[in-house]
């Protein structure tokens, strides 16, 4: 059937779609990443700048530099698939257990606590709400109860910053509260972004659906079509398109009896087409392009494509239809 072999490629197209889809998402987890690259890296050189903490410097290089392995994987989206959604529930967990022992590290008075939204808001760019329901719950669960903990509980036993007093915590403070606007609002354009990405990729697939639609009924029309051809004998056909390229006075009476219904049918839409222009209808239904009409007319080709012009104006054939398939599904 014709339309199974438009429908293996429209399922050819659909894969395309699918990954341009995974390869500007994996863009976006890209720059994300790279947000993620740049402020770890502007803290570390921050920290061991402004209060000489090695130790703690050293720590968010490292973490810096893992930001930078991720982006560095090629085909993250496809390549990893079925390790993918773990990979990035197991990300959030790193990044909140960074957060809380940060928001410990400084006293909980340095503004840490402010990343847990940050975290919170980065959830729906890397989650789909309808078919990461249980993911998104355990990851919204474990970033509150962290923060109920870590604002509740003291944790003597863990260690504190022995660089910093409460003058530079105030600065620390402010910077935290700036770098996690600054990260809300870049988490609001990567999901903005997004959004987009899926946006057009519904668009395209409603559009694929509606062309295989129309693939099927054309598909169906073009069986009726063959049905009514598949009656006549190889003698017949091969008399019919003999007497056509003749340019012989019985062809048109011999076409009406092999196709009852092709004149009746193409009258019903317009009525006022003369006989000539029936005749031509005759030969565009056995497929005959312009120049053998041209030849089995006697006419120039400019003569056969204004008259095609002038029937496909009656007829009201789109130009981006061809009127020859047109009339052979008629």
């Amino acid at each position: 059937m014709i339309y199974k072999f438009f429908f293996k490629m429209m399922n050819e197209e659909a894969e395309k779609i699918n990954d341009d889809f995974d390869s500007s998402y994996l863009r976006l987890i890209n720059r994300y990443l790279l947000l993620l690259f740049s402020i770890f890296l502007f803290y570390s050189i921050f920290i061991i700048t402004f209060f000489g903490d090695m130790l703690i410097s050293t720590f968010l290089t490292v973490i810096t530099f893992f930001w930078l392995f991720l982006i560095g994987v090629k085909g993250k989206t496809k390549r990893f698939k079925k390790v993918l959604k773990p990979s990035i529930m197991g990300v959030f967990v790193l990044l909140t257990f960074i957060v809380n022992f940060f928001n410990i590290y400084t006293y909980k008075n340095a503004g840490v606590e402010y990343f847990y939204f940050c975290l919170l808001f980065a959830v729906p760019f890397f989650m789909n709400y309808k078919k990461d329901a249980f993911s998104i719950f355990f990851i919204v669960f474990m970033i509150s109860i962290n923060f109920i903990v870590c604002l509740y509980f003291d944790f003597d036993f863990l260690p504190k910053s022995r660089f910093i007093d409460n003058k530079d915590l105030k600065t620390i403070r402010l910077l935290n509260i700036l770098f996690s606007i600054a990260s809300f609002l870049m988490d609001i354009v990567f999901i903005t972004q997004k959004d987009g990405l899926i946006h057009g990729l519904i668009t395209d697939k409603k559009e694929q659906d509606s062309t295989i639609k129309d693939l099927v009924k054309t598909n169906t029309e073009l069986m009726k079509h063959q049905m009514l051809i598949n009656h006549l004998s190889e003698e017949n056909i091969e008399e019919l398109l003999s007497l056509a390229e003749n340019n012989s006075p019985v062809f048109f009476e011999r076409f009406q009896e092999f196709f009852p219904h092709f004149i009746p049918d193409i009258l019903k839409i317009n009525a006022n087409l003369i006989h000539s222009e029936l005749y031509f209808c005759a030969l565009m239904k056995l497929d005959f392009d312009t120049k053998k009409i041209a030849r089995c007319t006697n006419n120039s080709i400019r003569a056969v494509e204004s008259k095609k012009y002038r029937i496909r104006k009656k007829l009201n054939i789109s130009s981006e239809i061809n009127i020859n398939s047109f009339l052979i599904k008629i």
